[in-house]
């Protein structure tokens, strides 16, 4: 039956819609397909039910414990025993007893306990909307409940068809269908006992009718005015409210008020006369609101809210137009204020309050500012500050709402919906009436008082909504810097919207720090506001400096800038003992690292074009930092930061020395280079000293500067010479170049021995420190070989002219037997099989340079040289230094 019925009114709908039957056949499908779709939902819920009841219907099975039988008797076969399964019992618990003591007596059985009591059913789910609606036009008597829809509409199309083909006088026509409403009132009035399902459904057929005639009667015909016509519609609604609530009848209510909603569509000519459809809407809506008054039926409620903003939106894009506003508006704000008071009569019926919130209706708390403010927008959006004044007054309202209910604990819930839509109204408030950048500093500030109004007052919502607001902040800020121009001033709005910002960031950053429970999710919420503020911070440096600053003293603003931040940060962190804030500065030194390679790359020192002022400032803050803020961190954060700080100073005296000395020579001369590792190789010197581990700020951590930073330091010496004797002639005008005596040499050896004197401080590994420093040493040698062939030969400093030069080729090859023999001797002395086995790959490279390259020219006399030199070299070699015994033989007895 309720398939056909499906169908039936499907087709009747398509009909309607598409008149013809290709309509009627769409609708009769669909039709069919809810139906179906219905029902298998209701199949789905009752197996769903069946599930859940099956481990309550099965009892638990436990067999009691046999007793003792003096002789065991035949059992009987499996399928003639008849088992009663006894009830399951619970154990009656035993007494709590200590590990050491023992029991006076354990009995053999024990007793059992009564059943317990089988657990109170749950309450019912809330019925949904799509529920109820289901319930209502297949659930009951369906068959009358589709007759009447039918029936409705047959008469709607009787009372147009009359009004087109019939003669009769219009007020006898009008006043024979208001007949057949009261016959059917007056049926469904008598049957209210008996069939109270039918008469129901004829009421509610009976109202709508009502309100179909008294609508036509006053906008088709005119035979009725305004006055009366209103007058007779509120009886209407008067009459239906008080049969819903005297029968206590959901349906009746809903059937009258669909009807009454549907009347004007059916019935619609185009005339466009939204002050009559409006004013019909409200009297419908002042019924429900009379029937909220005694029941609590969310479903009516949300009927009238949905058609009456539902038309209202399509009128308002479709046919409004500006000599409309002032009746649009007024019948906007008599909506709003009326299904206000329709969300807050429930709530006079304390009983129903106290027992729980589902009075509440969500749709309506929140849904009809939304709803109402979108209408208000497009009544205003073209006045001065119509939106912004429109946002104002509503957030009035709800803050006085809340204002009313604070302190009724059965109404916190309205309470707290209210106060939230207020503020958010008052958020709107900002962007309607300030531009992008005011908007963003005040989003920030109310963004934080938000949360730490949550964290005072113990509201999630309100803490959640306050960081929204930071974070939009954020966006609005990052809007304005592309909306509008670049400022011309230090005195802004984007400078003082920026700065505020951050700092709001920070404060709610503090309020969650202080607040949030230790190990809950919102604890993420700090790192994440710090680091919001951090970007605010950057973008707004950024923007002014470039703005602002002139381009060859941008650098140095910046690390002003980024100076005046960490300050910033380090003097919260040491006012409030707050760790959190102060760990971004653990990248405040690389991030002047990183400055001064730019300063490397494009100045010729760093304390010109503002550095003078820059720099100090930023060391100034980096000392205050590692005063206050070090403590909190962790040791290996605290090491580094350490080791950055001795860096990043030997990396400013390297490139201010380079910078004293670039004109005393030209750039590949000895000066530029001794400018380069001046300062390093004083704080090499001078770090690894035990006196230096007594201070200020070797003292706090001696490890990270005499042994991590000078260390990096040593790696750096040795890379420099390595630098320098590939890059540098060794010139040093005035003076003249004379190996081991230049300014160069003597650098170079420096740099070599205080890396050498490092490691013995450390106690670094011999074969490394001998390997590198070895390595680096020869390097030296060879570049000092070759530099006093350029000065004093006059040999250029390229590969070619060193292999066409017969004299420099001897002298590489006498220099490396040398060397080997010094190898050889000294690794044979101590008895080192490794050193003295280079010593010997030394030696076969220089006997393998003596076949392939001097053996080219021997009839030279520096070939000849060549040969009777290495010849001999290596006869002293073999007999002062024969390879030495390895370790256990030279170590056993002869």
């Amino acid at each position: 039956m309720h398939v056909i019925l499906a169908v039936l009114l499907g087709a009747i709908g398509g009909a309607l819609a598409g008149e013809n039957e290709f309509g009627a056949a769409v609708g009769a499908v669909l039709g069919g397909l809810i139906h179906r779709a219905l029902r298998q939902q209701r199949e789905i819920a009752a197996l769903q039910q069946a599930l859940k009841a099956l481990p309550a219907a099965a009892p638990a099975i436990k067999a009691p414990a046999p007793e003792p039988e003096p002789a065991a008797e035949p059992v009987p076969p499996a399928a003639e025993v008849s088992v009663e399964r006894p009830p399951a019992v619970a154990p009656e618990p035993l007494p709590d007893v200590g590990p050491g003591a023992v029991p006076d007596a354990v009995p053999d059985r024990v007793p059992a306990a009564a059943p317990l009591p089988p657990p109170a059913p749950a309450a019912p789910a809330a019925p949904g909307l799509v529920t109820t609606l289901r319930d209502w036009f297949f659930g009951g008597n369906t068959i009358v409940k589709a007759g009447v829809g039918i029936l409705f509409i047959g008469l709607a199309f009787l009372a147009k068809y009359a009004s087109e083909h019939v003669q009769w006088p219009i007020e006898l026509r009008l006043a024979a269908v208001g007949a057949a409403a009261l016959v059917l009132l007056v049926l469904g009035w008598r049957l209210r006992q008996r069939r109270p399902g039918y008469a129901q459904a004829l009421q509610g057929g009976a109202v709508a009718v009502l309100y179909l005639t008294l609508f036509v009667a006053f906008r088709s015909y005119g035979v009725l005015g305004a006055v009366p016509v209103f007058a007779l519609m509120v009886v209407v609604a008067a009459l239906a409210a008080a049969l819903a609530v005297q029968q206590d009848a959901l349906a009746l209510a809903v059937i009258g008020a669909l009807g009454g909603f549907a009347t004007p569509l059916l019935v619609s000519t185009g005339s466009g006369n939204h002050v009559a459809l409006f004013a019909y809407y409200l009297v419908l809506d002042l019924g429900i609101a009379a029937v909220a008054w005694f029941r609590t039926w969310r479903v009516l409620n949300l009927v009238g809210f949905v058609f009456t903003f539902l038309v209202g939106s399509a009128w308002g894009v479709l046919q409004y137009r500006a000599e409309h506003y002032a009746s649009a508006q007024a019948f906007l704000i008599a909506f709003f204020l009326l299904f206000a008071a329709i969300l807050l009569l429930p709530a006079r019926r304390a009983a129903e309050v106290a027992a729980s919130s589902r009075w509440v209706h969500g749709t309506l708390l929140f849904g009809l500012p939304t709803v109402v403010f979108a209408l208000q927008y497009g009544l205003v959006r073209d006045m001065a500050y119509g939106p912004a004044l429109s946002a104002l007054a509503m957030a009035a309202f709800y803050v006085a709402l809340a204002v009313a209910l604070r302190g009724r604990a059965p109404l916190a819930l309205v309470f707290e919906g209210s106060l939230a839509i207020g503020t958010v109204l008052l958020t709107l408030v900002i962007p309607f009436a300030l531009d992008a950048r005011s908007t963003a500093g005040a989003w920030a500030l109310e963004g934080a008082g938000l949360v730490w109004l949550g964290y005072r007052q113990a509201r999630r919502l309100a803490r959640a909504f306050g960081a929204v607001l930071l974070l939009l902040a954020g966006f609005a800020l990052l809007h304005a810097i592309d909306r509008h121009p670049s400022p011309d001033t230090w005195a802004n709005a984007l400078l003082f919207n920026g700065v505020m910002l951050a700092l709001a960031a920070l404060a709610g950053a503090l309020f969650v720090h202080r607040h949030a429970a230790p190990d809950g999710p919102e604890r993420w919420a700090e790192p994440l506001l710090i680091g919001w503020a951090l970007l605010a911070w950057a973008t707004t440096a950024v923007l002014h400096v470039e703005a602002l600053v002139e381009a060859d003293t941008r650098l140095a603003a910046l690390v002003g800038a980024a100076a005046l931040v960490a300050l910033v940060h380090a003097l919260l962190g040491r006012r409030f003992g707050w760790r959190t804030v102060t760990l971004p500065l653990i990248g405040y030194l690389p991030l002047l690292g990183l400055a001064l390679l730019a300063s490397v790359l494009f100045q010729d020192g760093p304390f010109e074009h503002g550095g003078a002022w820059a720099w100090p400032a930023a060391l100034a803050v980096q000392a205050f930092v590692l005063a206050s803020a070090l403590p909190r961190w962790a040791p290996a954060a605290q090491h580094l930061v350490h080791v950055f700080g001795v860096l990043l100073v030997a990396g400013l005296g390297a490139q201010q020395g380079r910078a004293l000395t670039a004109d005393w020579g030209e750039s590949g001369s000895a000066w530029p280079w001794l400018g380069w590792l001046a300062v390093p190789a004083l704080l090499l010197i001078v770090l690894p000293r035990p006196g230096t581990a007594r201070r200020w700020p070797a003292a706090l951590l001696p490890a990270a500067y005499q042994r991590s930073a000078a260390g990096v330091l040593a790696g750096v010496g040795v890379l420099w010479t390595l630098l320098a004797n590939l890059v540098s002639d060794g010139s040093a005008r005035p003076l003249p170049y004379l190996p081991l005596l230049s300014p160069l040499d003597l650098a170079i050896g420096v740099a070599l021995v205080a890396a050498w004197a490092w490691a013995r401080s450390v106690a670094w590994p011999a074969a490394p420190t001998a390997g590198v420093l070895g390595g680096a040493g020869f390097v030296w040698l060879n570049a000092m070989l070759l530099r006093s062939f350029h000065h004093w030969g006059g040999v250029p400093l390229e590969v070619a002219a060193w292999s066409a030069a017969p004299a420099v080729q001897t002298g590489l090859t006498l220099l490396w037997t040398s060397t080997a023999l010094a190898l050889m001797w000294g690794a044979a002395r101590r008895a080192l099989r490794v050193p003295w086995i280079v010593g010997a790959v030394l030696l076969g490279v220089v006997v393998l340079k003596l076949l392939l390259v001097d053996l080219s020219d021997s009839g030279t006399v520096t070939r000849i040289v060549s040969f009777i030199g290495v010849g001999v070299l290596m006869l002293v070699i073999g007999y002062v230094a024969p390879l030495p015994a390895a370790r256990e033989k030279a170590h056993a007895p002869s």
